[in-house]
Order: structure tokens, then C-alpha cells, then sequence
């Protein structure tokens, strides 16, 4: 993206700049006619030339916009001017909750278990808010939790920090030509629910599922699955189990474990229903809890924000090609994601599939530059060459 530092939108001064990811910049800037400082989301260039994502923006900016909570990021304005595309926000002095993480790892300091619980319930309350207005994030990790120190706290009980949710809206935008269609998914790895795994329709407990992920985090210093590719987060989140939190930290109070091991179930029907129900179990649990249980952090592997595709009924993925498959009723699809790319969705018939060079042995392949290619089915017989 070009340096747009001084550029004016609107009555919009872009400053400094905050940060970049996959979808645009964020800068720091100055409204002209409101004399006070924002945030400027300005996306790159190759997505808001698009007149379908022009539309979806449009679409998404509105519905957050709508969302007015004290643990929201405001949304107060968004447009399209010079050819880009740009969201206006409540600018927040502070680190990202994902920022905190990595500083307390580097410097060997702790947290108390307290604030983190009454942080995170300050983002349940916000998720349980957004869920009633009928708004899934489908991307809640610790990097779009943004972290304000206050002056004194909101109440007697809480703490002097207010948690908020930013990016509500934007998973959406790359989902494709079809909004939030089933069959698909953007998230990031580690902190997706299994059904968003598996491409099926959300509700806000796949949400609670990636806020139990953070909770876990924050209270072992680990993620509950070491996932770093497509096929591990369908494996690791559909079939493998956690360490228990106890056995990672065994400081960590019998009650909390129960807390995460509830919001992280593989099952949603066994998940905290709202956020609302997940935010009153944190407060009552930090009411319980001492000054002095903190948590260490230990390394944490590096997090990747990867954007794929996965068929809706998609059998396990294998490992090698003799392995044997229980094979899903309906279409067998193969689903190639490059880094970068929208995910390909290519329909297959007959009996076998070929992955490869024409006339070569079928294999499994990975080469440089490619995230993934998921056969989310595999019948011996006929060959299709990719």
C-alpha cells in the first residue's frame, strides 16, 4: 500500500501509521471539522476496486456501525473517496490484547488471573451485546481486543481497563463473491470454532468458542492446540483434546478450568449459550480469586490469520493417500487455497482423484506458496489433475 500519511479523506488528515494486515492500514488521524483524534482503516487497493467488496463494505460498515457498546470500537464513519475505501473509528490509546501477550512473554512478567478474567468478561458482555443485535464477528482473538487504561474504574468490582472489540464485519468482507456463504470461512486458525472449521453457519457461540481459546491462553501461557495449517485446525479442533488447563498450569483454580474447558466444548449445545451467561461465570469466579494467582507465560508459536475454504461436510483429512477415508453423503470437492488468493472450490466425479503432474503417482502435495489443498473427499476410480 502506498504511504498515504498527510492524505485528506473527507475531513479526514491521515496522520501516522498504526499498522498493516491483509485486508488494508490503519493510521492514526486528525477530523478537521470535530478537532479530535481517530482511526482510519483504509482498505488496499486490489480489494476496494472491486465493485461486489465496494458493496459488501458498504454493508458491513452499516451493520457495525449500528453497534454502540462501551467494550465496541465506535464506528463513526465510512466512505469511498480517491478510489479508496476507508472506515472511520474510535481511536484507542493502547495496546491490542494481542500486543500485552507478546510484551508480558518478552519481559518474563505475569498478569493476575483476576484482571484477565474481568477482561475477558468485559468482551462477553460485548459479544453477548452484538449477538442480540444479530452480529457474529467470526474472528475474536486476542489482536482485535484493544486495551484502554482508565482513569479509575467503571465500578468498585472492575478493573482499571476497558477491553474492546474491534473489526466487527470485516471476516465477512473475504468470505468471497457470496456473503457468509456455508461453505466457507475466514478466521484465524487457532481461535476458530470447529463448526467454522467445517464452513457451517455461525451463531455467537462459535464467538464464545474463540473467546474460551483466549481464555485458555491468558491462563496457561499456551494455545489449547499447536495449529498451523487448514487441515490441523479441522483435525485438532474436530478431533483432538486439549491439555487440560490444570495440567498446564496447575496453579490455575479448579473453577476456571471448569469455565474453559465449558466454552471451548466441541459441541456448542455445551457451550455457555450467551455471552452475557459466560460474562456473569467470570466476574463470580474473579470475586473468588487472591491477589497473588498470576499467570506465566511461556513461548507461544507464532499465530497465522489464513483465509480458506472447506467443504461443508468434509470427511477427515488424510495424512497419506492409503489412508482409509469414511467418505460424506453428497459432492466430493477439492478446495485449493493460495496465500492471497480466494480459495478454488473444484467439483469432482467418478472414482479417483489425481493431485499432481498428469501421468505421475497421485500424491498429496504442498508446493512453495500454497497454504493448503484439502481434498475434503476421495474415491478410488478416476483421475483429475490440478
Amino acid at each position: 500500500m502506498p504511504n498515504l500519511i498527510g492524505t485528506q479523506l473527507d475531513q479526514y488528515r491521515l496522520d501516522s501509521l498504526l499498522g498493516e494486515g491483509g485486508m488494508g492500514a490503519v493510521y492514526r488521524a486528525y477530523d478537521i471539522n470535530l478537532a479530535r483524534t481517530v482511526a482510519v482503516k483504509v482498505m488496499h487497493s486490489h480489494l476496494a476496486q472491486q465493485r461486489q467488496f465496494q458493496r459488501r463494505f458498504m454493508t458491513e460498515a452499516r451493520a457495525a456501525a449500528r453497534l454502540k457498546h462501551p467494550s465496541i470500537v465506535d464506528i463513526y464513519h465510512f466512505g469511498n473517496q480517491l478510489g479508496m475505501l476507508y472506515m472511520v473509528m474510535e481511536y484507542v490509546q493502547g495496546l491490542s490484547l494481542g500486543a500485552y501477550i507478546r510484551r508480558l512473554h518478552q519481559s518474563g512478567q505475569v498478569i493476575e488471573l483476576r484482571e484477565t478474567l474481568l477482561m475477558l468478561a468485559q468482551v462477553a458482555d460485548a459479544l453477548g451485546y452484538a449477538h442480540r443485535q444479530g452480529v457474529v464477528h467470526r474472528d475474536i482473538k486476542p489482536d482485535n481486543i484493544l486495551l484502554a487504561r482508565l482513569d479509575e474504574p467503571d465500578e468498585e468490582s472492575e478493573i482499571p481497563l476497558r477491553a474492546k472489540v474491534t473489526d466487527f464485519g470485516l471476516a465477512r468482507l473475504v468470505e468471497g463473491e457470496q456473503i457468509t456463504a456455508t461453505g466457507t470461512f475466514m478466521g484465524t486458525l487457532p481461535y476458530m470454532s470447529p463448526e467454522q472449521c467445517l464452513g457451517q453457519e455461525l451463531d455467537g457461540r462459535s464467538d464464545l468458542y474463540s473467546l474460551g481459546v483466549m481464555l485458555y491462553e491468558l491462563t496457561t501461557g499456551r494455545l489449547p492446540f499447536d495449529i498451523r495449517t487448514p487441515t490441523d485446525a479441522v483435525v485438532k479442533h474436530m478431533e483432538s483434546e486439549p491439555l487440560p488447563p490444570r495440567e498446564a498450569n496447575p496453579q490455575l483454580p479448579s473453577v476456571i478450568e471448569a469455565v474453559i474447558l465449558k466454552a471451548i466444548a466441541r459441541d456448542p449445545a455445551q457451550r455457555f449459550a450467551t455471552g452475557g451467561h459466560m460474562s456473569r461465570v467470570l466476574r463470580a469466579a474473579a470475586g473468588k480469586l487472591t491477589a497473588n494467582e498470576v499467570t506465566r507465560f511461556s513461548a507461544v508459536g507464532p499465530i497465522s490469520s489464513l483465509v480458506t475454504e472447506l467443504q461443508h461436510e468434509a470427511a477427515p483429512i488424510p495424512t497419506q493417500m492409503g489412508d482409509e477415508l469414511t467418505l460424506p453423503p453428497g459432492k466430493c470437492q477439492l478446495i485449493v487455497a493460495r496465500k492471497g488468493e480466494k480459495p478454488r472450490r473444484i467439483e469432482m466425479s467418478g472414482d479417483t482423484i489425481h493431485i499432481g503432474p498428469p501421468h505421475d503417482t497421485p500424491a498429496l502435495l504442498t508446493p512453495p506458496g500454497t497454504v493448503a489443498a484439502i481434498a475434503a473427499g476421495f474415491r478410488p476410480g478416476v483421475h483429475e489433475s490440478v
